[in-house]
């Protein structure tokens, strides 16, 4: 193959220049979710309290507990999320592969110098052509790992335990103070 000059398409958007800080997970970001987030889980006694726990006396009940126990709970609710996910990656093989490929694809990719292709053997392959490749092998590897099914079984098991929780366990002695204190 000849030395050719590898085409450029100026009206692509560029790649930012700390592209690890715009990721999802970066160290920052979550020591940033764990401080604020998961800095104010409730106990588990006040998480549990089988005194609390009653049958709603109807729709306005059920939206007064809605409202104050998913404020309330909320970092206790996002360690059940994340419990699930877990569960799901442990229990999924192939989506804990799929994810675990896709995650080293996108550290090696990134970790290549942008003016710098990749030969490989005859083909001189781009940062945005790796990245294609990326995409369309992690479409088909996500497809067979049941992706799409392992989502809505999180987002039902999920809505079905923080919505079953937050609608049956009566709120606390403090949200009587605070809506006291809202009418005066």
């Amino acid at each position: 193959m000849s030395n050719t000059s590898i085409p450029s398409f100026p009206n692509m958007p560029s790649m930012p220049a700390s592209f690890s800080e715009s990721l999802p997970i970066s160290p920052e970001r979550i020591n940033r979710f764990r401080s604020e987030r998961l800095g104010n889980i409730r106990p588990l006694n006040e998480f549990f309290d089988r005194d609390r726990l009653s049958k709603p006396k109807g729709m306005g009940d059920i939206a007064q507990r809605l409202s104050y126990n998913l404020t309330h709970f909320q970092s206790n609710y996002i360690i059940i999320i994340l419990g699930l996910l877990i569960y799901c990656m442990i229990t999924n093989p192939y989506l804990l592969f799929a994810i675990i490929f896709i995650m080293f694809g996108l550290h090696f990719i990134r970790k290549m110098p942008p003016d710098q292709p990749l030969v490989f053997g005859q083909y001189v392959l781009t940062q945005k052509q790796l990245y294609t490749g990326l995409i369309i092998i992690s479409i088909p590897l996500l497809w067979i790992s049941s992706l799409g099914s392992t989502i809505f079984w999180i987002v039902g098991a999920s809505g079905t335990l923080i919505l079953g929780h937050a609608a049956f366990l009566e709120p606390g002695v403090d949200s009587s103070f605070a809506s006291t204190a809202d009418q005066v």
